[in-house]
């Protein structure tokens, strides 16, 4: 497997205490090559000092987050964003719903596009991010969104009048055609992640083309698919197609894992989504962390 084609990344640092050790474990093994931070959930302070001895080969994006936990905005500068509590009540639907609502659109695209810039703020004023190479993905790849699509690169455009540079935007581009190669890829088929494939994949013509007009990367990503299930044996089946096809293409591939267990007791009001809830206490995470030392041959 050629490493150079291949980024292996833990999303969903700071979504808890646990789950943010777990993903600097994996930093100090040397497995993973880049990681997504949470700008908005109630522990970022605290997991903050974690990560100044954290390796800098390892890159770090801003993970975007509109669906769980509080605004980084005063809730009175976001009303159509969050509810009375500050935290956010907007789900993947309604912002896709709202994109083909002309009396909201306009409104709701200026606050995501103020929140997106005080998220981005807030990590470089922790220190955390570099603020002349930006990355920036989000938490349930709400960025893919035409109407959030758009609010990203109005941020953009702020960030770069305050001296801030974007280098990399994740195009959640998982080609559903590569994992049909062998019945060890299909045996924990889904069709739910199937659908999300396919929403994605659409979406991300869109984003290709606003990429390719800033002159940033458009990656491929390995990991929705199988989200829930990024185990080493179906990985070893996939990822060589994926290397054949980013070769062909000059493309890199992004293999996304959640490799941070949460505990329960770390479940507070802030999580809103019960479904997310559910993901974020999921075993699965536990194999996740397994699966990216297993891949980088390194002892669990």
């Amino acid at each position: 497997m050629d490493k150079t084609v291949f980024d292996f990344h833990a999303d969903d640092y700071a979504v808890s205490i646990s789950a943010s050790r777990d993903i600097i474990s994996l930093g100090d093994k040397g497995v993973i090559d880049s990681i997504s931070i949470i700008p908005n959930m109630s522990i970022f302070d605290e997991v903050v000092p974690l990560l100044k001895s954290f390796p800098q080969t390892i890159e770090r994006s801003v993970h975007l987050n509109f669906v769980e936990g509080k605004s980084c905005l005063p809730k009175e500068t976001v009303p159509d964003l969050v509810g009375d509590e500050g935290c956010f009540r907007i789900s993947w639907g309604s912002l896709l719903l709202t994109g083909f609502n002309p009396a909201r659109r306009k409104r709701v695209k200026e606050q995501l596009a103020a929140e997106i810039v005080a998220q981005v703020e807030k990590c470089i004023e922790a220190q955390i991010v570099l603020p002349d190479a930006l990355r920036l993905d989000s938490h349930q790849h709400t960025h893919m969104i035409p109407l959030v699509q758009d609010a990203l690169f109005e941020a953009v455009d702020r960030l770069e009048k305050k001296d801030r540079k974007v280098m990399f935007v994740r195009n959640s581009e998982d080609p559903i055609r590569l994992y049909f190669s062998s019945f060890k890829t299909l045996k924990s088929f889904s069709a739910a992640n199937m659908l999300k494939c396919m929403i994605l994949n659409l979406f991300s013509q869109r984003l290709k083309k606003k990429l390719k007009e800033r002159n940033l990367p458009a990656g491929y990503l390995c990991g929705v698919f199988y989200s829930g299930h990024m185990d080493e044996e179906r990985l070893s089946e996939v990822l060589p197609a994926f290397e054949r096809l980013a070769g062909k293409n000059k493309r890199k591939v992004e293999v996304l894992f959640h490799p941070g267990r949460v505990r329960r007791e770390e479940i507070l009001p802030e999580f809103t989504k019960p479904g997310f809830v559910k993901f974020h206490l999921s075993s699965n995470r536990h194999i996740e962390f397994n699966s990216i030392c297993k891949l980088s041959g390194v002892s669990v």
